[in-house]
């Protein structure tokens, strides 16, 4: 991909491409080149693009294997929905290509992370007790004919203490939204560009990526790229 004044600015795939091109947003300069019909933000040449002009080999970056590739999101997906749109919208940065063998012994270190993520804010047991809220509302909601004295009473207390409201009332609602996990995790993240760091450099020191670019290293610090 080429800029208006036709300057090289990164190696982009077909999809991509294609989305420009069906805007009349850029025009083919050759049958693999196109350049851009407007000055984009990254019409420049600095350090912070580095990565990006780099022709991205198909092998994994830990162990070289080119053989069962797959996508590996450095910020695992289940939090990069809840980070502002100025990340999410270049973040392709965090996606590195790595085979099945590598991305599964990583992944395993990655719980582990993520459990200490969960205990440093108290919700390593949310998942658990949100089943047996979700649970207790739907038996106290449609079966509570059938339960004992003792039983109805401790699911009625455990349901009380956690919505901070009488039975009735909680009844009274038919669809509760109850929040995620990970919701309420993401939260409490203040600084969301230390965030994502962290879990760059987790990928670095645990998965020890053999093949992964320099550029890509050097640039682990910058979070929002113009």
């Amino acid at each position: 991909m080429y800029s208006i004044k036709e300057e090289f600015l990164a190696h982009v795939d077909t999809k991509r491409m294609n989305w420009y091109l069906d805007r009349d947003l850029a025009i083919m300069l050759n049958e693999k080149d196109f350049r851009l019909t407007f000055k984009s933000k990254g019409d420049r040449r600095d350090a912070e693009t580095a990565y990006y002009k780099l022709e991205l080999q198909n092998k994994c970056v830990v162990c070289g294997n080119e053989d069962e590739l797959t996508k590996h999101h450095v910020v695992p997906t289940q939090y990069r929905k809840y980070l502002p749109m100025n990340y999410k919208s270049k973040s392709s940065f965090d996606v590195l290509v790595i085979c099945s063998d590598c991305h599964h012994e990583y992944e395993a270190i990655a719980d582990v992370l993520k459990l200490e993520i969960l205990t440093k804010y108290g919700l390593e047991n949310h998942s658990k007790q949100m089943i047996k809220i979700k649970s207790y509302h739907n038996t106290l909601s449609n079966h509570s004919q059938y339960l004992s004295d003792d039983r109805r009473s401790e699911m009625v207390e455990c349901l009380e203490t956690y919505f901070e409201s009488t039975i009735e009332e909680i009844l009274a609602v038919d669809d509760y939204e109850f929040e995620s996990t990970t919701y309420l995790l993401m939260k409490n993240i203040t600084d969301y560009e230390d965030f994502v760091i962290m879990w760059r450099k987790h990928f670095i020191k645990h998965a020890n990526p053999q093949h992964l670019p320099q550029e890509w290293i050097d640039e682990i610090n910058l979070v929002i790229r113009q």
